[in-house]
């Protein structure tokens, strides 16, 4: 995986080993950092220190020597997110352009001490933030509308006190055909979903997501690039788009469309697929895949997965679930007198991601 990472202090504290290992590991899901700087400069209450991290990518990553160090994830003319540390006047510039592939997460610690961490995986800064003891007031709330909506809102409060990082936006050049990817699902489904979890850095309730990422690792073997598109096409759509969209909803397309960018381009990031997303066009076709039978058998991976973490003691004690509803609706899918696949994949993602911040 490619990205970037770090952290400025300016109050003198020292900087814990353990954040600087969190970064990293994240940046190295697949991959290993390209780059790293780190100085240590004397200020009037100890030392300043501050350390930029890069990861390897096949896409433009890395840092730029110079006076002024820089970190970039993807292309300066396109796609990226970067941060600019100028040694002259001791500032930190973050950065995220091009039409929101690609991810940037930072949180201040305001509360704790006079700096700021970021990082292009949202998943380390939520382990820090945790450690730190830094609340979550709308934590309840957020896991509700994760569940209902399907996906995690970028700034909403599921990853709060984490931000994310808003996109200057550049002219898209796109080949406006979606490409067609046909090919088998040969890779194991739970390996993929922890897979995605951490790579994401946050729950996520599409398990065509699983398609994307066996699809554009067929395009990388292929050696052709990806056009994907945004559009979700549904029956029940073909009658709605003759219909009024309310504000709300409107707001709720975009906020989805947001998020499935970066998804996206994360994805192509980890396989190292070239990707252009055309947002007016369909998704790619998924590769269809019996989810529900995955989820009720315990032979599969994903069933015995699901079935292990649904049972396991402390799953959901993190979480505002009722773990006796689950495992109640579980049953119910194993013994086919309900399909509760989507719900339960959806917990499935969600409890993954708790554990991972919560370890």
């Amino acid at each position: 995986m490619s990205g970037i990472a770090g952290i400025l202090r300016r109050d003198g504290g020292p900087v814990p080993k353990k954040w600087g290992d969190l970064l990293e590991r994240a940046l190295m899901i697949g991959g290993g950092i390209s780059s790293r700087f780190e100085d240590s400069v004397p200020v009037e209450h100890g030392d300043l220190q501050i350390l930029l991290l890069s990861g390897v990518s096949g896409s433009g990553s890395g840092a730029i020597s110079g006076s002024d160090p820089r970190v970039v994830d993807g292309d300066l003319d396109g796609e990226c997110a970067l941060a600019h540390w100028n040694e002259d006047t001791l500032e930190l510039e973050l950065r995220r352009m091009g039409t929101g592939q690609k991810s940037l997460y930072w949180f201040d610690l305001a509360e704790v001490g006079d700096g700021l961490l970021f990082c292009t995986n949202p998943l380390p800064l939520l382990k820090i933030a945790r450690e730190l003891e830094l609340q979550n007031d709308y934590f309840t709330q957020s896991v509700h509308e994760y569940l209902q909506d399907g996906f995690v809102t970028e700034g909403g409060g599921l990853l709060s006190p984490i931000c994310s990082m808003p996109v200057q936006p550049l002219p898209q050049n796109c080949t406006k055909k979606t490409s067609e990817l046909r090919c088998d699902f040969i890779a194991t489904p739970a390996e993929d979903v922890q897979t995605l979890v951490q790579l994401l850095g946050k729950p996520f309730a599409d398990p065509a997501l699983l398609s994307t990422l066996q699809q554009y690792r067929f395009a990388k073997e292929m050696g052709t690039s990806v056009v994907d598109g945004l559009v979700i096409l549904e029956s029940k759509q073909l009658f709605n788009r003759f219909l009024s969209t309310s504000p709300t909803e409107k707001q709720k397309v975009i906020q989805r469309h947001i998020a499935r960018r970066i998804e996206l381009g994360a994805i192509a990031s980890y396989v190292g697929a070239a990707l252009s997303i055309a947002p007016d066009l369909k998704r790619i076709e998924p590769i269809k895949f019996p989810l529900s039978s995955w989820l009720r058998s315990p032979q599969s991976s994903l069933g015995q997965l699901a079935g292990d973490v649904f049972h396991s003691e402390h799953t959901f004690e993190n979480l505002p679930i009722e773990k006796k509803a689950v495992l109640e609706m579980f049953t119910a899918h194993q013994q086919e007198t309900q399909d509760h696949a989507e719900e339960l994949f959806a917990l499935l993602t969600l409890a993954l991601w708790s554990r991972l911040v919560h370890a």
